[in-house]
């Protein structure tokens, strides 16, 4: 078994404001376990000034576990004091035994079959953004409502309270609040007098932990239910967590497994509660995805009462996507098949291996693996990303199949430049449903053509895969979106030059991206030297016009072209005039054998039979015969397999 972690920093959309302070970002750890190709992964998510974790030890302990695997893995209790990294080696090794893409607990959750009912939480802020949160909140359907106090003024937080008890009774709306450890001995029972008069369902950690003989006398008294958090995360050893609760006897235990030390030990604490009637909910700490996932999928296979602290999925700038979805105070694990792919994809891009195995579309013949470094697909990403202007938390669309580079260099954009990826599954039309606007996304020319009507939400596109039609040109030019027609390959790590279709830049020549140069081999075809997603020049079988080592007008394949009586046809050159004769047909140019002529030149159309005429063409391009077929043949990535249609006739 192989054992890898790799560090990675998110960034908080806004400031996460409690009552210790203020958070801009945060570092997780992820990590790898990999047996017989399977890559389980977890996450250790320790929280400063909360965890027991001593930062400056972290990544020393995980090389020490790194080490001795098969040790911590036997005996979890060797890491109970470092629990961020028991838990992610707890994840890890669930998702591994279970075969590897996310799937620690399989539950009807998973399947998008049972929701689990979630409280909003509103950050710290100043009292018009805590109220706008607020609004937000109540207007999109919320029934449990979780606020931050003890940071700012005590009137300006009970104002905000006041505000929404004024609207909306304890029927209505479920509302908590959470201090963490903010009120002190002095002023802890008059502020919990006040905070009764909003009818709460209960207040988190209102004094800091260890305060053992206060916190009894709080739980007895208080007309506000007490829900201890930070109290049990120093809590160790089983004797002085009961002692802890016999002693202070709460109403509620919030339990955040990230900083509990995993499922295992917070099920010890749920046992304990249980035994002495103490209810409880769960919430992340923090998380990025992968860890509030596991969670999440653990919550529901506990199936708990309460409203679960789990809605956090969308704090960060540059998290890693992820099937939960929140609607209305549930969250939910989108089915969605694409989710299996995205999931394997990042176990992995994780799994500590420097090299990783791609397909071939097959459009040219049949699809096979390559191995290419993963440092040629982060230099891949980075080259995207200036080119394109795009910076961390920009949003991008994904709606390319993930068996393929381009599917997968959009994943790898999202990891390395921080974009935040919005996941569909792939369709025809992927701009149906999507309300939201698009920073970045990339499609095949079919999906291009299907989506002209929705196309403003997206700001910058690029298209590969195919072609884009003179006809669909046309209409890109009274579009707001900047469209790209790419030139790429498998073995180039997709585009290595780009086309504008459209805005003010609009030219017939694609332009190589910075540090790619070209150059053209003895048959007239397109030599690529990309050397930092390829350190070796890559020769392809594309006739081209090479304008200069840095641009090139694309003419058509080299093994499609056409020797018809010692002329040389490039079939691409002949389809692109064609292209306003046939509308609304898919339809190729091909050469078929001839006694005379070698080779003459055929059209074969998709469909029903109809009346076409070739006049407009070179006397040497016009077609010899014109074949009608029902349906074309397709390789796996969508596209035409011409050789294999043209045998149907």
């Amino acid at each position: 078994m192989d054992f890898n972690w790799t560090k990675r920093t998110l960034t908080f959309k806004q400031p996460a404001g409690t009552s210790r302070g203020v958070m801009k970002s945060r570092d997780v750890w992820y990590i790898a376990l990999s047996e017989n190709g399977i890559n389980g992964i977890g996450e250790c998510a320790p929280l400063p000034g909360l965890s027991l974790d001593d930062f400056n030890q972290i990544e020393s302990k995980l090389d020490e576990v790194c080490g001795n695997l098969g040790l911590f893995i036997q005996d979890l209790s060797l890491l109970q004091y470092f629990p961020s990294i028991r838990f992610g080696l707890e994840m890890a090794h669930l998702d591994l035994k279970n075969g590897g893409g996310q799937t620690y607990y399989d539950s009807p959750f998973t399947s998008c079959q049972s929701p689990i009912s979630i409280n909003g939480l509103i950050w710290m802020g100043d009292t018009d953004f805590m109220i706008r949160q607020v609004e937000e909140k109540l207007a999109e359907g919320w029934r449990c409502i979780k606020i931050k106090i003890g940071a700012l003024d005590f009137d300006k937080e009970c104002q905000i309270l006041r505000l929404i008890r004024s609207g909306f009774s304890r029927d209505d709306v479920e509302l908590r609040v959470d201090a963490n450890g903010a009120f002190t001995e002095n002023n802890v029972k008059e502020k919990l007098d006040r905070l009764a008069e909003f009818d709460l369902y209960s207040i988190e950690q209102p004094i800091q932990p260890g305060q053992w003989n206060l916190l009894s006398e709080l739980c007895q008294c208080s007309s506000v239910p007490i829900a201890l958090d930070e109290e049990l995360i120093p809590l160790v050893e089983e004797t002085e967590r009961i002692k802890m609760l016999d002693k202070a006897n709460p109403q509620y235990l919030v339990l955040k497994p990230s900083l509990l030390g995993g499922f295992y030990e917070s099920e010890k604490w749920i046992q304990l509660a249980e035994e002495r009637n103490i209810n409880w909910w769960i919430t992340s700490a923090l998380e990025s995805n992968i860890g509030l996932n596991a969670i999440s999928q653990w919550t529901a296979k506990m199936k708990p009462d309460e409203f679960q602290g789990l809605g956090t999925g969308q704090l960060f700038t540059n998290n890693i996507p992820s099937p939960l979805k929140v609607k209305s105070g549930k969250l939910y694990s989108d089915e969605v098949p694409i989710f299996q792919d995205v999931n394997q994809f990042i176990s992995e891009w994780m799994n500590g291996n420097d090299e990783m195995m791609l397909q071939t579309s097959g459009s040219t013949g049949t699809p096979k693996p390559i191995t290419v470094k993963k440092d040629w697909m982060k230099n891949s990403a980075r080259l995207t990303g200036r080119t394109f202007g795009l910076k961390e938390g920009d949003s991008a669309l994904l709606c390319m199949p993930m068996k393929y580079v381009a599917g997968k260099m959009m994943m790898v954009r999202s990891l390395k430049l921080g974009l935040e990826l919005k996941v569909i599954e792939p369709s025809s039309n992927p701009m149906k449903g999507i309300t939201e606007k698009i920073d970045f996304g990339a499609m095949v020319p079919l999906q291009l053509e299907n989506t002209l009507n929705d196309l403003a939400k997206v700001k910058t596109l690029i298209v590969g895969g195919g072609q884009v039609n003179p006809k669909l040109v046309e209409k890109l030019q009274n579009v707001s979106t900047l469209v790209y027609e790419t030139y790429g390959m498998t073995e180039t790590l997709t585009h290595v030059a780009i086309k504008p279709l459209n805005g003010p830049s609009n030219v017939d020549v694609f332009r190589a991206l910075d540090d790619i140069d070209f150059e053209l081999d003895g048959r007239g075809c397109l030599v690529i030297n990309a050397p930092k997603m390829n350190p070796k020049p890559v020769i392809t079988n594309d006739f081209i016009d090479l304008v200069d080592e840095k641009s090139f007008r694309w003419l058509g394949r080299y093994d499609n072209i056409i020797n018809s009586g010692g002329i040389k046809i490039i079939p691409e050159v002949v389809e692109a005039k064609l292209s306003s004769i046939v509308p609304n047909r898919r339809f190729f140019i091909a050469g078929k054998s001839d006694k005379s002529l070698g080779e003459k030149v055929v059209l074969v159309v998709e469909g029903k039979s109809m009346d076409i005429s070739c006049k407009s063409l070179d006397k040497f391009e016009q077609p010899k015969e014109i074949h009608f077929i029902p349906e074309f043949v397709e390789t796996k990535s969508g596209k035409i397999h011409r050789q294999t249609t043209l045998s149907l006739i």
